[in-house]
Formats: structure tokens, sequence, C-alpha cells
């Protein structure tokens, strides 16, 4: 295997360590948040994910402390209300979510 997709299986190895079961669109929210320099609203989210709201909710809720059913979360992001306009969220990574950004991008160089 190539040392590029050595390195991508590692990554993807982490979040199976999370939850073997983790969908890819929540893997791919993680990392844009990850990737995001502040605080991302979750508008601009859903806008990137290309998916209707609720399913952008739904997969940023299972990345958080506590799953939209109750489940304990990954504990990886959280959502709060954007004070500038209470009708709307913004979401950043927590400590947990922080390192494994960390973990990610030593992987890929």
């Amino acid at each position: 295997m190539s040392k590029g997709l050595q390195n991508l299986y590692q990554a993807v190895q982490l979040f199976r360590d999370l939850d073997p079961e983790l969908q890819t669109q929540t893997v791919v929210c993680f990392l844009l948040i990850a990737d995001a320099r502040d605080d991302l609203p979750m508008r601009d989210l859903q806008t990137a994910l290309n998916m209707p709201s609720s399913s952008t909710s739904r997969n940023v809720a299972a990345l958080s402390r506590r799953h939209r059913l109750g489940r304990a979360g990954l504990d990886l992001v959280e959502a709060y209300e954007d004070l500038a306009d209470r009708r709307f969220k913004r979401v950043h990574l927590m400590p947990k979510g922080k390192a494994l950004r960390v973990r990610i991008q030593s992987l890929m160089g």
C-alpha cells in the first residue's frame, strides 16, 4: 500500500476505533468542523455538506456529548446558540475533538 493510502487508512481507523459504525458523512462533518479556523455556523456546515438541516443536525449530534437519541455521543464537538443571533447555532471542537484533529494531521503530514 502506498504511503498516502496507508496514512488515509490509519486516519479512517481512528474513527473506527471511536465507533465502528460511524457513517462517512459524519466523518466528513467532523473534518469540516476540524478544518474551520473559528467556530463554524451550522448553516455554513450544512452548505458545505450539501445536506438538509436535519441531516446536518443529526451528524453534529452524533459527534457531540449527547447523541440525539439520548445515548452517549462521541464528545468531539459542541453546538451552541450563536450569541449574535440566537436563531442560529455554531459548532466547535471539544478537547477530545482537538486531540483527534492533531492525530489526523500528524498522520497526513
